[in-house]
């Protein structure tokens, strides 16, 4: 599917069995239309994560929390990746409050990969939504591997299983790193970004060199379920 909207221009394929890819290479048009979404799913903001919020009052608290002069969030995400009931849960959060154009869009898309034509099983299996650029392979790589853990039991199972072999010692280390990085301090979305991130080589991004032993074996993982 092709989205050719004034706002957004890109296109949407099932890059991975049950995983759809929205591929937008401007990243402020990216940002725009994932953002609601991805904080309405695991923001670390408690006052907008599984609420109804407007677009101006995010941003502003944003603005202030980050202590910036405007509002960086296209700078200071490139990747987004959201399972497909809260693509539901915000498209019906929204309608009944600030509804916009990216909404819309995000609608369109939701149509497309509800409709999918192999995904007329019966009952309707999940299916999860990921943003990155054309451009980005590490960062598309990245989110693959969020939607392999949502969609993939024997992926998450083995990615669990490697997690629980890192010492408590680098596992907060990781837990701090991230959480300084904004992400939420909720375990199962840590433990959802330590493998993605120790997955796909992005491990630089903390103690590398404390981190690095832990690394080949996550990627020996990923690449054994990425087809």
């Amino acid at each position: 599917m092709k989205i050719n909207h004034p706002l957004v221009k890109g296109e949407i394929k099932e890059i991975q069995p049950k995983i759809f890819c929205t591929l937008i290479d401007d990243d402020y048009d990216r940002a725009m239309l994932f953002c609601r979404y991805q904080e309405l799913y695991e923001s670390p903001y408690k006052q907008f994560r599984g609420k109804n919020f407007t677009w101006a009052e995010f941003m502003r608290y944003y603005k202030n929390d980050h202590k910036a002069n405007t509002f960086t969030y296209p700078y200071d995400w490139c990747g987004y990746n959201i399972p497909s009931k809260i693509v539901s849960q915000g498209l019906l959060t929204f309608s009944k409050g600030e509804w916009t154009q990216y909404d819309e869009i995000m609608s369109d898309i939701w149509y497309s990969c509800e409709n999918y034509p192999l995904r007329f099983e019966k009952p309707r299996t999940k299916w999860y939504l990921i943003g990155a650029s054309s451009k980005d392979l590490k960062t598309l790589d990245h989110e693959i591997a969020h939607g392999l853990y949502y969609t993939n039991r024997k992926y998450k199972q083995d990615c669990d299983a490697l997690i629980s072999k890192i010492s408590k010692k680098h596992y907060n280390l990781l837990k701090k790193a991230l959480i300084k990085m904004g992400y939420a301090d909720d375990k199962k979305i840590i433990d959802d970004e330590i493998q993605a991130f120790m997955s796909t080589g992005l491990y630089r991004d903390f103690n590398g060199d404390e981190i690095k032993p832990y690394t080949e074996a996550f990627i020996a993982n990923f690449k054994k379920y990425k087809k």
